[in-house]
């Protein structure tokens, strides 16, 4: 113990023999170095671990424990021979000998290996080239490695190895700093961008400098050429070129916001940017606290009635401020259903007790805490949008029918089973290149030259001469002098606000209407408007005062090929030969002007859908994928945590309808009065109408879009007397039954034919047929017998015990299900369940494809979900109109119930009344399509869910506050013994339930016009 470099196995020193190495590398102590044994003592090595992968110990003997006196002394005695005969430490200066480390060799290692190790060893290769990331830990296999790693000889290369992965998966599963934390702060977006990533606080916050993309060359020219001369050679438009696509303006306006969002050259010092470096809709919400609270009321969260805080956008064409105005309303709309359904009690209003200044902090904190989660969830619908609307237009994928999509936020590595991939919520800045980038002019529309023309001939006269640098600077100090501080008193585009703030929907609807009915400009060369040169020639002093690369270095920055010639950066000979007399090489080509005098690339479906020039088309993906990856309030902190689950969903978008599409959200949100539910305009903005009908037809989906231009649609008046609702009811002539168009669109024409499709005589007579075939005599007494027994059978079924204590979600398991196992017994529905396990449906596939049925029909109330509801109620109602129709003609034809439904009871009535339904419908010449269409579903639809709501309903309400006394009773009503009197009593505690909590509406649309008051004068 004293001579520890001497005893160690793996430690050669110099001057001994080779014998004595090898012998000092292979022997301790005379023991085997393979794992088995040291100092003569077993231990868990190979022999404890032969028999499987258990890893059981086996337990020294206690003449082990000892140790074996002969062998520690021979032990001893050759340790001691060794010593002796080494040389004289010489060789360091300080006395010591040196140490040679000599690892154990590959053979060594294996030795020490069991037959349960081989099998670690096999599974660990087997996951690594898998290459698997998620490990099911049933398995053991950390701790089969850990006992494979600790019994390997001591200095092994390959047990360091090991150990060395090990510690590197342990520390890989933490981020290293964190980057997410909790509190506000960090939460919430602050106004000016800061804390995006929370180590470097200020990366791409507002006022900060902006970022060098690629790092520039040596000049190669002496003096560059004019930017006049430029532009004129260049730039210039002489003639609207439109978008080969038809991309309307909208995408340009959205683009637009997108680039203000993001860029905002600080007057005084150009190379800072006085916006964040983050999409975090600024232009809605500012670029500083003082920014964002101008449009804040203080109050419920809300922002002031239409207003916006970017000012720079007032000089831009109506559009784009119309969609800024949109977010402003769709933000409120979020704040008041936050407040509304208060989701965990995390808006909760100031508790009644508090005053003075503490009551003023909690409506403070409540204010602040409603607008901060509705900005998150407004941001989010914008990035939606941009990253699918925007995006699937972008590169066309918008013309066909594919789900895939370019979402940056794609999840990767461990946590979803891939391999480690593109870093996210790690912050973002902007860079120089990337202001000049996204100035798209070419794009205006021929509507939008114009108004922009109009637009400086507002502010300085009809004669003003040559737009110039001059005259645009003495214009935007002349225009910015007449823009109110105050938000709420702004206006644009010749509207005015009315009392309460707002501008008149009709004019904006029309405004924005006819904004997508006009396609953009074309990218590329001699498209840019005239009054737009002198914003173009300060954009090329820009890019020379910031030093920039050019075009060809700009490209290789991003692995593309550097244009040889002229003719390759545009093919049109006066183009390529304008660049020639200006650059003499290409090499020489700046990048704002190579940028834009780059040839526009031919629509490619999918992949060219904006036909922007070559470069554009390639680096704005990759600005758009730093961006949106960068930003953790859109990665790793967004959530329905931080959104809440509604928010969450409010603005999430479904690849199942309009493959992700949620442009209609916005429009629908802002003008639901305006935008059908299915209106072309709402769903596809970007895409010019007629355009948009070609490219549906094509994809088989123009039946599902209204083309209509959007026009006022009155709202519905809500009627809460109950004399006027029996007025409304009774004068079916006046006010018309509003299901027939739903029928239609689930199930065709038969649907229409549906009992409850109207209410003239033809349906009158609908009903007393249908009440004659099913209700027979003794219907009660068959219905009541049917209901105790499958609500027995289900507590039975669904319910369990947690510790100790019987437990049910009654809602769910029984009152749902219950009406579901009724339908499917009355009408022969192929329900799968415990008595017919060959069904098709399960009991909650059957429930919910009637509740959607039912939804779809009788509760689409929101035009927002209507579309989704509508396209997911159809397929439904497909997948069961087949199931059913083939039973229904199996019943029509042969007399039997069909397939999958499982045999009745003999004296089960319920089966007997569908059969007899069908029967009957089928005497009377309706066919198996007719009567599963405008009957069976119709009638099961509308009957299961609104049941089983009204259960739920009633359940709630004595549950409640106000009905908990009456629980004994009802209990004690229960059990006791079942009498007319006492069915009676139950009933009438049911009604009254349902009476109490209903939640239901009737919904008729006048035929005539009519003044009626309600029974309390109004």
């Amino acid at each position: 113990s004293n001579l520890p470099s001497v005893m160690s196995p793996h430690v050669e020193h110099k001057g001994e023999s080779a014998a004595n190495g090898a012998q000092n590398g292979a022997h301790t102590n005379g023991a085997d170095t393979n794992g088995t044994k040291t100092n003569g003592t077993h231990t868990n090595g190979h022999h404890a671990r032969e028999k499987g992968v258990s890893g059981k110990v086996v337990q020294p003997t206690e003449s082990q424990k000892s140790g074996n006196t002969k062998t520690s002394s021979t032990g001893a005695l050759m340790q001691l021979r060794r010593a002796s005969r080494r040389p004289l430490p010489t060789e360091m200066g300080d006395g010591t000998y040196r140490n040679i480390l000599r690892r154990p060799t590959l053979m060594q290692d294996l030795k020490s290996f069991g037959l349960g190790d081989l099998k670690t060893l096999r599974d660990i290769v087997k996951a690594k080239l898998k290459r698997e990331t998620q490990q099911d830990d049933k398995t053991m296999i950390m701790e089969r490695t850990i006992q494979l790693v600790s019994m390997m000889p001591t200095k092994s290369k390959r047990q360091e190895i090991l150990t060395n992965s090990f510690i590197d998966k342990l520390w890989n599963s933490l981020d290293h700093p964190p980057l997410l934390y909790m509190g506000d702060e960090y939460k919430y977006r602050q106004p000016d961008g800061s804390n995006n990533n929370p180590l470097m606080p200020k990366l791409g916050a507002a006022g900060t400098p902006y970022s060098r993309t690629c790092k520039p060359g040596p000049a190669n020219m002496g003096a560059l050429p004019d930017p006049e001369l430029i532009y004129e050679a260049v730039m210039a438009r002489d003639g609207f070129k439109k978008n080969p696509n038809n991309v309307s303006s909208i995408l340009w306006y959205w683009a637009t916001i997108v680039i203000h969002d993001l860029f905002w050259t600080n007057s005084k010092d150009p190379n800072q940017n006085d916006s964040s470096s983050y999409l975090d809709l600024s232009p809605l919400y500012g670029k500083s606290k003082e920014d964002c609270d101008s449009i804040r009321t203080f109050k419920d969260g809300k922002l002031k009635p239409d207003t916006f805080a970017d000012r720079r956008l007032i000089g831009n064409p109506p559009g784009v401020c119309i969609l800024l105005i949109m977010f402003n309303r769709f933000h409120n709309h979020v704040v008041a259903n936050l407040a509304s359904i208060n989701e965990g009690n995390r808006f909760a209003k100031p508790a009644a007790h508090l005053e003075g200044d503490a009551l003023a902090a909690a409506w403070k904190k409540y204010d602040e805490d409603l607008f901060q989660t509705a900005r998150l969830v407004t941001s989010g619908l914008y990035i939606n949008i941009t990253l699918v609307d925007y995006v699937r237009n972008i590169i066309n994928l918008n013309r066909v029918d594919t789900q895939w999509t370019l979402d940056p936020r794609q999840e990767m590595g461990v946590a979803v089973g891939t391999a480690k991939g593109a870093e996210s919520g790690v912050g973002n800045v902007v860079s120089a290149e990337f202001n000049l980038c996204y100035r798209w002019h070419s794009c205006i529309s021929e509507m939008d030259d114009k108004w922009i023309q109009d637009f400086y001939a507002q502010i300085l006269g009809d004669n003003y001469g040559e737009m110039n640098l001059q005259t645009l600077i003495a214009a935007v100090k002349k225009y910015e002098m007449t823009v109110p501080e105050e938000p709420s008193e702004r206006t644009f585009g010749g509207f005015t606000r009315g009392p309460d703030g707002r501008f008149n929907d009709d004019e904006l609807v029309d405004a924005i209407s006819t904004a997508i009915e006009q396609p953009g400009g074309a990218f590329g060369a001699q498209n840019v408007p005239r009054i737009m040169k002198p914003v173009e020639i300060l954009g090329i002093i820009r890019g020379r005062k910031w030093n920039l690369c050019g075009l060809n270095e700009f490209r290789k920055h991003f692995g593309l090929k550097a244009y040889d010639t002229f003719e390759d950066i545009n093919s049109d000979p006066g183009v390529a030969d304008a660049l020639r007399n200006l650059y003499q090489h290409p090499d020489h080509v700046e990048l704002y002007p190579g940028i834009v005098a780059e040839e526009g690339k031919a629509p490619m479906v999918p992949g060219v859908g904006i036909a922007p020039t070559y470069t554009i088309s390639r680096v704005v993906l990759s600005d758009a994928v730093s961006l949106v990856r960068g930003d953790r309030h859109y990665t790793t902190d967004y959530h329905p945590g931080h959104l809440t689950q509604w928010g969450f969903n409010e603005a999430n978008y479904d690849l199942e309808i309009n493959h992700g599409c949620v442009f209609y959200k916005l429009f629908i949100r802002a003008f639901p009065n305006h935008f059908r539910y299915n209106s072309v305009y709402a769903h596809y903005p970007m895409v010019t109408p007629k355009e948009n009908r070609m490219i549906l037809t094509n994809l088989k989906r123009a039946e599902r879009f209204d083309f209509g231009r959007p026009e006022f649609i009155a709202p519905p008046i809500h009627i809460t007397s109950y004399g006027v609702a029996q007025h409304v009811l009774t004068n079916q002539d006046k006010y018309k039954v509003t299901y027939r168009e739903a029928f239609r669109f689930l199930v065709g024409s038969s649907g229409t034919k549906c009992m409850l499709a109207g209410d003239d005589p033809a349906h009158a007579e609908q009903r007393r047929v249908m009440h004659s075939l099913l209700y027979e005599d003794g219907w009660k007494a068959s219905i009541k017998s049917f209901y105790a027994m499958i609500t027995e059978r289900l507590f039975a079924e669904k319910s369990y015990k947690i510790a100790g204590k019987a437990q049910i979600d009654v809602i769910r398991d029984i009152g749902n299900l219950a009406h579901t196992h009724f339908a499917a017994r009355m009408f022969n529905l192929p329900l799968k369940s415990s008595e017919n396990p060959k069904g098709v449906f399960s009991e909650r596939e059957l429930y919910e494809a009637l509740a959607i049925l039912f939804a779809c029909i009788f509760l689409d109330l929101d035009p927002v979900k209507s579309f989704p509801l509508r396209q997911k109620a159809r397929e439904v109602t497909e997948q069961l109109v087949k199931a059913v129709e083939l039973n229904v003609k199996l019943t029509k034809y042969l007399g039997i119930r069909g397939l999958y439904t499982g045999p009745a009871p003999k004296s089960d009535d319920l089966a007997r009344y569908g059969v007899n339904l069908i029967k009957g419908l089928s005497k009377a010449g309706l066919g198996a399509h007719d009567i599963v269409c405008s009957h069976v579903l119709p009638i099961a639809g509308a009957m299961v869910p609104v049941q089983a709501q009204a259960f739920a309903q009633t359940v709630d309400w004595y549950l409640s506050p106000e009905g908990q006394e009456y629980i004994p009773e009802l209990q004690r009503l229960a059990v006791a013994e079942s009498s007319p009197e006492i069915d009676a009593l139950l009933l009438g505690y049911a009604m009254e339930g349902v009476r109490l909590a209903s939640a239901f509406g009737l919904f008729r649309e006048a035929a005539e016009a009519e003044t009626i008051k309600e029974d309390d004068g109004r």
